[in-house]
């Protein structure tokens, strides 16, 4: 080999090596500055907040034990025509006009029972202390609404 070739090899190697240095500064300036951001974005010092979980409120709870008797077996369908006209009276004369209700619940003011009526529900309110009716409400399932009167071919 010539010298000439050797000055070339020399030449090149010599540019490579130079070129390679500018790129190494390059990248070794790129990971440090990667690296300092990462240690300023996550310190050690600062934690997660934890959000609680919400907790879940009362609405209401009564002051006393509430009484709820069991529901009973579903019996044929009634007709439960001119039930509204017992608003205002005791709930002792529904009871023997119409037998006992499906479903009852007594707490200390008011006392709720229900009848089933087919697709209906007749739902009955009455004060605890003296037995009268204060509202008679007779509630489609299927539909969602109320009727101000039952009638069966609606409820059945």
């Amino acid at each position: 080999m010539s010298n000439n070739v050797y000055n070339c090899l020399a030449y090149f190697l010599a540019y490579d090596l130079n070129n390679f240095s500018k790129i190494m500064k390059f990248i070794t300036l790129f990971l440090l500055g990667m690296f300092v951001i990462s240690c300023e974005t996550s310190s050690p010092i600062t934690t997660l907040e934890i959000i609680p979980e919400p907790e879940q409120k009362i609405i209401y709870e009564p002051k006393e034990d509430v009484q709820v008797i069991e529901e009973k077996e579903d019996r044929k369908i009634k007709s439960f025509t001119n039930i509204k006209s017992y608003e205002g009276k005791k709930i002792s004369k529904l009871i023997e006009k119409y037998g006992d209700f499906n479903f009852s619940k007594l707490e200390l003011i008011f006392e709720f029972h229900r009848y089933n009526a087919g697709g209906c529900r007749i739902f009955i309110q009455n004060y605890t202390s003296n037995k009268l009716i204060i509202h008679v409400t007779i509630y489609d399932l299927e539909t969602n609404s109320v009727y101000e009167k039952y009638e069966k071919d609606k409820c059945s």
